[in-house]
């Protein structure tokens, strides 16, 4: 990547203003959803299931607020190859701690460094069949990262929107229109006692996502308290305190090891 100054290059959107919602409020409210979300689900075999979909309620407004905030910061940084630089370190650092506590696959952060190479791609390269069949790279090989295929997508709509109520609604649509077939198939096959057992995603996708609209929409443009490093440095820092909690109140130690090596 070449390095950019200024935001002149990377598309005009509808400003946000008005709101009460900065910046700082938004990363607080992702950190807090994050945190709920991943310990609703290292500890989903030790708590009962209304405490479930109590913390995978606000963890379903993390990535859409993490995804709609970098585009923001890809529109305001100076430096956008030390933006994808800073991703990539953190995305290493967290792997084995996202790992140990989560399980399989990449940590979102290799989500956020695919969307941030997809947008700016799509702003620099001037083939655009060469820029549509990267895209189709990116999503393809979010497959194996936290959120999957439709996190890369929802981070392009994000950038593509320039109307702000489109903007904040239209990526809510992926994770809805994604889990309606996985739904469909759990309440064919196991009926009310499967719509039961799925309401933690219920939660998660329908209320959790959702309210990130209103929130969004709140938005107005401005940083707040400065917190530049903060989000990176807890999100693996987290990731690894749970790890070791599982591990004292469980005793099971060898799984989530031998899990990480045998993937």
């Amino acid at each position: 990547m070449n390095e950019l100054s200024g935001t002149d290059d990377r598309g005009k959107i509808e400003s946000f203003g008005g709101g009460n919602v900065n910046s700082f409020t938004l990363k607080m409210i992702a950190i807090t959803g994050m945190t709920a979300d991943h310990i609703g689900t290292v500890f989903a075999d030790q708590i009962p299931l209304w405490l479930e979909c109590l913390l995978f309620l606000p963890g379903g407004m993390t990535f859409p607020i993490m995804a709609f905030m970098l585009t923001e910061g890809y529109r305001h940084t100076s430096n956008v190859k030390r933006y994808g630089q800073r991703l990539f370190v953190f995305a290493l650092v967290s792997l084995i701690p996202f790992r140990l506590a989560v399980g399989g696959g990449l940590n979102v952060l290799f989500t956020l460094l695919l969307g941030l190479i997809v947008i700016y791609c799509y702003d620099n390269m001037k083939a655009r069949a060469m820029f549509w069949l990267l895209f189709a790279g990116a999503v393809i090989a979010s497959a194996i990262c936290d959120w999957g295929m439709i996190g890369v997508i929802m981070i392009f709509i994000y950038h593509m929107a320039k109307d702000k109520s489109y903007r904040v609604v239209l990526p809510i649509l992926c994770p809805w229109l994604s889990y309606l077939p996985t739904f469909m198939e759990i309440l064919s096959e196991m009926g009310w006692e499967g719509l039961k057992l799925s309401l933690p995603s219920w939660c998660y996708i329908f209320i959790g996502c959702s309210l990130t609209i209103p929130l969004l929409l709140r938005y107005n443009g401005e940083r707040g308290y400065k917190f530049k490093w903060g989000f990176y440095i807890y999100y693996p820092a987290h990731l690894f305190a749970l790890a070791v909690v599982y591990g004292m109140v469980t005793g099971d130690w060898w799984s989530n090891l031998s899990f990480m090596f045998a993937n």
